[in-house]
């Protein structure tokens, strides 16, 4: 009798949302820029980090669907509900096979930061998947429902629960463990098994790597310090910038909140406190923090986690971006993160942000600030001190001439 090997790779489980699988992932919902659904499955670590959150108005129930690349025998699944201030406390998931309808497979209300639902045929609450977060709830799938999880080609995760009425639905992240269902081929199964990627002489020049790097300990926990991370997104921060209010958010997050306050005709302020900002009321380059972070990369430059995250070596529209690689792993000279940290640590272009965040209604002359400015056509504003100066001239300092009909009082 031949051997048929199709059971064989049914044994070894797979994350079916695993990003190298390319299925598909929607949400009618609309999310907070930059938190889509589709970080969920991305293969960007700085993307997948962030997770879904839904558009600040919106309230549950919230749908996600994925779609898987084959019918998926679930063992289980396992669900992060927390993203930064965000918590999801109510979690439903559906499953449909083929042309049906989506079928409910489990559900479960809780208070702990994930949830884990399990087939019950294969674990208990005693002994329940390897390496899962033994903080999460653990809930089971419904028995009636069997033929909908042990052949389903997408799922639905529906979030009908937030953990208090200010929270906004969202997903950390989201697992589907199992094997391809009974119904696949051989080839769809070997092609699976290319997808997720067997252990390549470049992956394993890359594992002990890390293992050197980490004393032996392949296994150490990978873990970003609280304080490296922004206050309001809860990200890893590349250009810390502290606030009058004393929280520290990154230079991308401040400018984004910038340049929607601006777009909404007000003035730019402290997120967290509404402060305007001013001269003595501004937003600072935190130098030490930013010196222990790009210190931290670089320590941990051979890290997988890391690949993807950016660091930035300048401020403004001229900022160098340099993107962590593999090839990274034999840095290992101490003259390098010398002078990296010297150049960030000396980078005067830092300080401009904030200076050119505060200083967007002064005079262009004497760079004083007043509530009564004028315009010329070439958009320079003047007081009226230096207005008067100018008009004898007809002459902006930037070059083009003006006559006195052309200049306006601006109100702020």
């Amino acid at each position: 009798m031949p051997f048929d090997n199709r059971n064989v790779v049914s044994t070894q489980m797979i994350n079916f949302l695993d990003p190298k699988l390319c299925l598909k992932v929607n949400s009618t919902t609309p999310a907070t820029d930059h938190y889509e659904a589709q970080n969920l499955v991305s293969g960007n670590y700085g993307e997948k980090s962030r997770g879904f959150i839904a558009y600040t108005i919106i309230r549950p129930p919230v749908e996600v669907d994925f779609q898987f690349i084959c019918p998926v025998n679930i063992h289980y699944i396992s669900i992060n509900a927390v993203v930064g201030s965000h918590r999801s406390s109510g979690i439903e998931v559906f499953a449909k096979s083929g042309n049906s309808k989506y079928i409910s497979i489990c559900k479960a209300i809780f208070d702990e930061p994930g949830v884990i639902f399990c087939n019950s045929r294969k674990y208990t609450r005693s002994r329940l998947p390897p390496g899962v977060d033994k903080s999460y709830y653990v809930a089971f799938f419904k028995s009636d429902t069997f033929r909908n999880f042990l052949n389903a080609d997408s799922i639905r995760v529906l979030i009908f629960r937030t953990h208090t009425r200010t929270n906004v639905p969202c997903l950390k992240s989201v697992e589907v463990w199992g094997v391809p269902a009974r119904g696949c081929s051989l080839k769809t199964r070997e092609t699976i098994e290319k997808l997720v990627g067997r252990t390549t002489p470049n992956t394993q020049s890359l594992l002990q790597c890390t293992s050197s790097n980490t004393n032996g300990d392949a296994n150490e926990t990978f873990i970003v310090p609280d304080e490296f991370k922004d206050d309001l997104t809860y990200e890893m921060m590349t250009v810390p910038m502290t606030l009058p209010s004393g929280k520290t958010v990154d230079q991308t997050t401040l400018e984004k909140h910038s340049q929607s306050e601006i777009s909404l005709g007000r003035k730019p302020c402290d997120p967290f406190t509404g402060l305007k900002f001013d001269n003595k009321n501004k937003p600072v380059l935190n130098v030490g923090l930013k010196t222990r972070i790009d210190m931290f990369l670089l320590e941990n430059s051979h890290r997988a986690e890391i690949f993807n995250l950016y660091r930035t070596t300048g401020g403004g529209q001229n900022a160098k971006v340099i993107q962590y690689s593999k090839r990274n792993c034999d840095c290992e000279t101490s003259d390098a993160v010398d002078e990296a940290i010297l150049k960030a640590k000396h980078n005067c272009n830092f300080i401009s942000f904030s200076e050119d965040l505060v200083k967007i209604n002064v005079c262009v002359n004497c760079k004083c600030e007043d509530k009564s400015l004028y315009k010329v056509p070439c958009g320079h504003l003047y007081c009226r001190n230096c207005i008067l100066e100018s008009s004898r001239s007809s002459k902006c300092q930037c070059g083009q001439t003006f006559s006195n009909s052309d200049v306006n009082k601006c109100y702020f």
